[in-house]
């Protein structure tokens, strides 16, 4: 049997420095609280729970850091949860399982294995911290994400592409609500930086739906885990629309924790001024972790937008 890997005791210490000796740097909002807990407390929170979320920005390796502590305390206690990726697509389940059964333990070469560079993703290397925990304690990796043959063929053909059993299964049929709907479609205008026309948005809305319905299915689905940890995207994470909608719907009395990971920012000292905080009952994870982030170094996210639509922000 595999050596099983201790988890971490104490979270990882940052690496980047913008924002690093911010006022709410290294500190933990949680919703239940309305106010701050320590680390311990969201690994305890972690380690109880049947699904665990952990929302990131892709190119933080912070993020990569805390999220590799999070799932050490997951799987502390004998706990074996499945280890559920959406930087992997369904469809490539097979190159985990090749390379797991060649090498079980081999965390450096997992990223070539998958083809990792071939999906778009940032460096494995700042990944590869989360995979070493896992490997470490044994646990199984799942490919979480909709294939992309799966996802153009609805933005082209609509449901019908799905059918109608899939569209069932995955709770697609079921409706997120007004409010739920228009912040989803904020977030795609917004991530769009304001270049792509709310209305051309629509087929993006029932894509973004189909990857969090089938990451929660990837959860569902992990056979003889004890529960599952999601890596992925903030967005994915999020209460109002993301997976936690979906797992509520298919597993409604299993254990649910979310934790986002949030950059801070110079102008926002407080944590009601971060939207992810929100006001209480409305705060989109159920803790919310904030970290430095990558500040001028990541330079600006629209200016390829800009080029590839030949427009400038904000023309709608």
């Amino acid at each position: 049997m595999m050596p099983v890997q201790a988890a971490r005791a104490e979270p990882p210490s940052f690496t980047l420095q913008a924002g690093a000796d911010h006022l709410l740097s290294g500190k933990v909002w949680s919703r239940a609280d309305g106010g701050f807990v320590s680390g311990d407390a969201v690994g305890t929170a972690v380690r109880d729970a049947r699904y665990v979320l952990l929302g990131e920005i892709h190119d933080n390796p912070d993020h990569h850091a805390l999220q590799a502590y999070l799932l050490g305390q997951a799987a502390s206690n004998g706990r074996r949860p499945a280890v559920v990726l959406e930087m992997i697509p369904r469809d490539r389940q097979d190159r985990i399982e090749a390379h797991l059964a060649a090498r079980p333990a081999d965390a450096a070469g997992f990223g070539a294995a998958v083809g990792w560079s071939e999906l778009g993703w940032p460096d494995y290397a700042i990944y590869r911290p989360i995979l070493e925990t896992a490997l470490g304690a044994g646990l199984s990796v799942v490919a979480g994400d909709a294939p992309r043959a799966d996802r153009r063929a609805l933005a082209r053909e609509g449901p019908e592409s799905l059918g109608a059993e899939t569209v069932a299964t995955l709770s697609l049929d079921a409706p997120l609500g007004v409010a739920e709907e228009a912040r989803l479609l904020d977030t795609l205008f917004d991530g769009h930086c304001g270049l792509m026309p709310r209305a051309a948005l629509a087929p993006l809305v029932a894509v973004q739906r189909l990857r969090d319905a089938t990451l929660a299915d990837a959860m569902i689905a992990a056979d003889g885990a004890d529960g599952a940890v999601l890596i992925a995207g903030a967005g994915h994470v999020r209460a109002d629309f993301g997976v936690p909608r979906y797992l509520a719907w298919r597993d409604a009395t299993a254990t649910v924790v979310t934790v986002g990971f949030v950059e801070v920012r110079a102008d926002a000292t407080q944590p009601q001024d971060y939207a992810a905080v929100g006001d209480g009952d409305a705060a989109l994870y159920d803790y919310v972790w904030f970290t430095p982030g990558r500040g001028a170094e990541r330079g600006d996210p629209c200016a390829a937008l800009e080029k590839r639509f030949g427009k400038k922000r904000g023309k709608e």
